[in-house]
């Protein structure tokens, strides 16, 4: 899924790319090697497994899987090759039954009919160690929102030159404070499309429908777990980021967004397309 976030900056600065990577880098969705451990959390695994595990399920001659019944909700952690594999094994065209059926021994069960490898050595529970406020797999400067914050919507280049990959342009200075000259460069309007000054930033109701309109708040100005919030229903808004910005306990995205743009009024804001 993709969405539209505005990455609150300083009005003038050296390198918009520089600024995007150390205001944006601690919501990376990362593990280890992205991140120390102690910046990532377990994400348990565990008892929804067992629950597969106990699932009735229906394999067609075709190859394809339906859940019948259970407390399973999942859909990823099975692995299709292995189970046709093994019912082929078997001389049959199809299968119906529990998994448990299937292969009693719950550990064995899982090497050998899902994506899962053995137990996390720190907490002998299945699961992963992941960034708790990771947000996003890839950005890049307006991107499929080419020039929404600005409100001069424009197609989006292949290659967008500021973002979060490797690419020619990340190394070019942007100074988003000096005025552009009769004939801009390909990153200065870039630029000039999708940064906007925070006093005049309007959130017109297409952005707050967006299931990932975000807004982060500039580096340093609270606990990098309080610093992104948006409209994605699985994502809880932090208490910090309401005291922060002064807002009420039962204060949502837009009055939130609205606060935010009072607070930092004399800054700017990148419109950032992001993947999640």
């Amino acid at each position: 899924m993709y969405g539209l976030v505005y990455v609150i900056v300083p009005a003038t600065l050296t390198s918009l790319q520089a600024e995007l990577d150390r205001t944006l880098a601690p919501f990376k969705r990362g593990t280890d090697g992205d991140f120390p451990r102690e910046k990532l959390a377990f994400f348990d695994e565990e008892d929804d497994l067992v629950a597969l595990h106990k699932s009735r399920v229906r394999m067609s001659d075709s190859g394809s899987l339906q859940h019948l019944d259970g407390d399973y909700t999942g859909g990823f952690d099975l692995d299709l090759g292995k189970l046709w594999d093994h019912i082929e094994a078997c001389g049959l065209e199809g299968w119906e039954g529990t998994l448990h059926e299937l292969e009693p021994d719950f550990d064995r069960f899982i090497a050998g009919f899902t994506r899962w490898g053995p137990r996390d050595s720190q907490t002998s529970r299945h699961g992963r160690w992941l960034n708790p406020i990771g947000f996003w797999d890839w950005w890049e400067l307006g991107g499929r929102f080419n020039g929404v914050i600005t409100g001069a919507r424009r197609p989006a280049g292949a290659h967008q030159m500021i973002s979060s990959g490797d690419n020619a342009g990340r190394d070019i200075l942007g100074n988003i404070g000096r005025a552009l000259g009769g004939s801009p460069t390909a990153m200065e309007a870039e630029i000039e499309a999708n940064v906007e000054l925070v006093e005049s930033l309007h959130l017109g109701d297409d952005q707050l429908r967006l299931i990932g309109m975000a807004i982060v708040l500039p580096v340093g100005s609270c606990p990098d777990s309080d610093r992104w919030f948006d409209t994605v229903k699985w994502h809880q808004i932090s208490d910090g980021t309401r005291r922060f910005l002064g807002a009420p306990d039962e204060a949502g995205f837009a009055e939130l967004a609205t606060l935010a743009c009072a607070r930092f009024s004399g800054h700017a804001a990148a419109g950032v397309a992001y993947h999640f």
